[in-house]
């Protein structure tokens, strides 16, 4: 972004809440991640995300709610939290709550008994979920020393098995980060506060 563009970035953003992304179609700017996928899988349905049956649809819309509460956790474990400094101990028992939250989703996996949550292929709630799980799969590398014990138990097996499904996808493969590279991001962003900087830094990896 350039010249007045930044400073129109800058004014969406504020007039937004700081959600992220915001689409723009026919001038008009769509916020936050959910809102703005359904309506490019509305406008623009090849391949369609979201299930036509509006029941699957509700369904897949309670696992993504779920799921969101995931950063409750995630989140005090790779940001930089206001006026105090979180301590590797609060990380750990942060991410202790979060690996207890996942139980939810392991056994949801485990009820469809197919690789992905809208079976044989991925459908919207499975990448409003991803994102969680590419900062999750860094954080063994950004904790450095102690990383060994920010590794999620074997025993989500079918969770394991999601995010190896997740990972063969072209999608992923097209646009989604490496743990290292989401490592460096997460590293780059909390101490200089700039998302930008950390992708442009971090690219190649």
């Amino acid at each position: 972004v350039q010249g007045g563009q930044e400073e129109r970035s800058s004014g969406i953003n504020a007039e937004y809440g700081g959600k992220v992304p915001v689409v723009v179609h026919k001038g008009k700017y769509i916020p936050e991640s959910l809102i703005a996928s359904d309506y490019l899988d509305e406008v623009f349905p090849e391949p369609k995300l979201n299930p036509s049956d509006p029941l699957q649809k509700a369904l897949d819309r309670v696992v993504i709610e779920k799921q969101s509460a995931m950063m409750r956790n995630l989140y005090p474990i790779f940001a930089k939290m206001p006026n105090r400094v979180v301590t590797n101990e609060e990380k750990l028992q942060h991410f202790e709550n979060l690996v207890a939250q996942l139980e939810t989703f392991e056994e949801e996996l485990k009820n469809r008994g197919t690789p992905y949550l809208g079976g044989q292929s991925p459908v919207m709630a499975d990448y409003m979920i991803w994102p969680y799980f590419e900062r999750i799969e860094g954080l063994p590398i950004l904790m450095g020393d102690v990383g060994d014990k920010f590794v999620l138990p074997a025993h989500l097996e079918h969770l394991h098995a999601w995010i190896k499904a997740m990972r063969s996808t072209d999608a992923v493969k097209a646009y989604g980060f490496s743990p290292k590279r989401m490592a460096t991001i997460l590293k780059i962003h909390y101490e200089t506060y700039g998302y930008d900087n950390a992708l442009k830094e971090s690219s190649g990896m």
